[in-house]
């Protein structure tokens, strides 16, 4: 398979939003919510309930870690706005992602419990979460969840390509 400048590109600009995410946090908000915006204008109108069902589950994942006590993101009680702008702008790019590769449900779960785990790990490092637990538990309870994340989240939008 074949991946053109315009994959890369696509991705390291997802990456860079992610960053930024993570580092302005409230401060950047509204350019993080515009950036969020775009990517589901950009995204196929018969996706985009996949990508919201998607960003709504992972935000209620998030959700749920912050209830139970996992972690908590620094200064806020439950999910921030900048983190479910993330939230969006991941699945925008997810459901693009899909459209141009083919991953196998083995290494959907794989990617899931290994890239999951390191984004919040990032995160952490960064200040923009903080465990509540061990970080040993919360990255296994992160690594668990993720790898069932992505192929649920991958089957999902794979399912909505499909005519009905």
């Amino acid at each position: 398979m074949k991946l053109g400048a315009g994959f890369w590109l696509t991705s390291l600009g997802f990456n860079a939003y992610w960053t930024l995410a993570v580092l302005w946090r409230e401060r950047g908000f509204p350019l993080l919510l515009v950036g969020a915006a775009l990517a589901l204008a950009f995204t196929p109108a018969k996706q985009r309930k996949w990508v919201l069902l998607a960003a709504l589950l992972g935000i209620a994942m998030d959700a749920l870690w912050c209830y139970i006590g996992l972690f908590a993101f620094s200064g806020q009680n439950g999910v921030p706005l900048w983190m479910c702008a993330l939230w969006l702008t991941f699945a925008c790019w997810w459901c693009w992602l899909l459209s141009r590769i083919r991953l196998t449900l083995p290494i959907l779960v794989l990617l899931g419990a290994v890239s999951g785990p390191l984004a919040y790990a990032i995160g952490w490092q960064l200040n923009a979460m903080v465990p509540q637990l061990a970080p040993e538990v919360m990255l296994l309870a992160l690594a668990c969840a993720w790898a069932i994340y992505l192929p649920a989240i991958s089957w999902l939008m794979l399912r909505g390509r499909t005519p009905s």
